[in-house]
C-alpha cells in the first residue's frame, strides 16, 4: 500500500470511530480500538483512561450529538499513523456538557494489515 492509500484510510477510520461512539456501535468500537489504548484528556481527568474505561464511558454515558472534523493532517511511518486534528462536537457525559473545540493527536497501529487506534490526547482548544 502507498502512503496516500494509508492516509485516506486513516482519514476515513477517523471518522467511522467517531460515528460509531454517536451510534454506541460497541462492536466497531471494539475492533477499531486497540489493546493498550489510552485516552488523555487532562481537562476531564488527571490520569489515562485505558481502553476498558473508555469502551465503558462510550457504551454507558458518553453521547455525541453532532461531531466534525474541522482540521486533519496525517502522516505514516510504516506500521505507524499519526493523526492531528482540530474536531468539535456537541456531547455530553452523565448530564455534563463535553462540547467544545479541541486540538486531537491520535495514533494509529497496523496489526495484522488492519488499523487500530492505540492512544488519543486531547485538549480544549483556546
Amino acid at each position: 500500500m502507498s502512503v496516500e492509500t494509508d492516509r485516506r484510510e486513516l482519514q476515513r477510520l477517523q471518522h467511522d470511530w467517531m460515528r460509531a461512539v454517536q451510534e454506541r456501535d460497541m462492536e466497531t468500537l471494539e475492533e477499531l480500538v486497540g489493546e493498550g489504548f489510552r485516552f488523555t484528556a487532562i481537562h476531564l481527568h488527571p490520569e489515562p483512561m485505558s481502553r476498558r474505561q473508555w469502551l465503558d464511558a462510550a457504551r454507558n454515558g458518553f453521547s455525541i450529538v453532532t461531531f466534525a472534523y474541522e482540521d486533519m493532517e496525517v502522516e505514516v511511518f510504516g506500521d505507524t499513523g499519526v493523526v492531528h486534528s482540530r474536531y468539535s462536537q456537541i456531547a455530553n457525559f452523565a448530564a455534563v456538557s463535553l462540547s467544545n473545540l479541541f486540538r486531537l493527536t491520535d495514533v494509529w497501529t497496523r496489526i495484522g494489515g488492519r488499523w487500530q487506534v492505540v492512544a488519543r490526547h486531547a485538549s480544549v482548544y483556546g
